[in-house]
């Protein structure tokens, strides 16, 4: 009886050891399991990491950044000449990776209405980011994502405008942003002329020199400036930022004035 209990108790011992053993070799293979997975996410965010970085270190300038309760959205100048459409899904960043990048974007000046719409294809489908710097109501004017699925519009949201306004876009302007020549980017007979004595000429040409020439006075106000034609004709225009931050506008009754400007 006595040899059967020690074989018991030695087969106990025995198979205690082996148990320990065993859990002892299941705990190192859980926490090497644990370290290669630390060790992949930690080489997948490097690898985003480097991705994100590539994609800025292409950009010359940003031109829009917006967004709604659906997207970030950035279009940028590359230093490649490229126009670049890149857009995040919410909640993610503009610091992850993106969702959609589209390049060989496409710019549309609108009439004399100083706005610009900025267009992506992919496949059936174009984005397009509306830039409306002037409208007939409030509500109409801003940054607007229109989605076109075969020519047939599948959304069209109002766009929050994150895009940073540098020293162009002050509150009020002075006689130093005013004075100068201003002409219609598409109708370059066209100009007026503000001097510092308050005065202005206003030329509005055929091409042939037979155009006609009016002058006047001119009231700055904040953004907006006054044309007091002495004819008793009165026009007022709104001082704006132009295209790709290079230009002033003067922007209001049909006109559209562009007074270029060195960064």
């Amino acid at each position: 009886m006595r040899n059967i209990l020690s074989l018991v108790l030695l087969i106990s011992i025995f198979s205690c050891k082996n148990s320990e053993k065993e859990n002892n070799q299941n705990q190192k293979e859980t926490e090497l399991t644990q370290q290669e997975k630390n060790l992949e996410s930690k080489t997948t965010e490097l690898e985003v990491s480097e991705q994100v970085l590539a994609l800025n270190a292409e950009v010359k300038n940003n031109v829009i950044h917006c967004e709604n309760e659906k997207f970030s959205i950035k279009v940028d100048n590359l230093k490649n000449g490229d126009l670049r459409y890149t857009s995040w899904d919410k909640p993610r960043s503009t610091s992850n990776k993106p969702d959609l990048v589209l390049y060989d974007g496409k710019v549309e000046q609108q009439g004399t209405s100083g706005g610009y719409h900025y267009v992506f294809k992919s496949g059936e489908w174009k984005y397009i980011i509306e830039n409306n710097l002037i409208g007939e109501t409030k509500e109409s004017m801003g940054v607007f994502l229109k989605l076109l699925k075969d020519g047939e519009q599948k959304g069209y949201s109002k766009m929050n405008d994150l895009t940073i306004k540098k020293n162009y876009d002050l509150k009020t302007y002075t006689n130093k942003e005013l004075i100068g020549n201003w002409s219609t980017p598409h109708y370059a007979v066209r100009k007026v002329t503000f001097f510092e004595n308050g005065t202005f000429l206003f030329e509005n040409g055929d091409g042939d020199g037979d155009g006609e020439n009016l002058k006047g006075k001119f009231e700055l106000n904040d953004k907006s400036v006054s044309l007091n034609f002495d004819s008793g004709l009165k026009k007022v225009l709104k001082i704006g930022r132009g295209k790709e931050n290079t230009s002033f506008t003067l922007i209001g009754e049909g006109e559209n004035f562009v007074k270029k400007w060195k960064k």
